[in-house]
């Protein structure tokens, strides 16, 4: 099972891969975010909906990403969107 912040590294990478970089930099940051135990759990959550709205189709899914089928990239954002609404509910 893959965990959150290998989700992140990989979707990050993706990104980068098809020239996105500053959505690949805000998506890590919210990450690190999301994991700092440091922080506030609401601050915490805060991040972790960000990566949320993130996920749409609508936002990171209407990026083309010539290494990724449409639907194996939908894919991959649809897990990631499942992955945090899970570890949310862990803060």
């Amino acid at each position: 099972m893959t965990t959150f912040s290998e989700l992140i590294a990989s979707i990050a990478s993706d990104l980068r891969q098809g020239g996105f970089i500053k959505d690949a930099d805000e998506l890590q940051h919210l990450a690190d975010l999301a994991l700092d135990q440091t922080l506030l759990a609401d601050a915490r959550n805060e991040a972790l909906k960000q990566i949320e709205m993130r996920c749409h189709v609508k936002w990171l899914g209407d990026f083309y990403l010539p290494h990724l089928s449409q639907k194996d990239w939908w894919g991959r954002l649809e897990k990631l969107s499942r992955t945090t609404k899970k570890y949310v509910q862990s803060i």
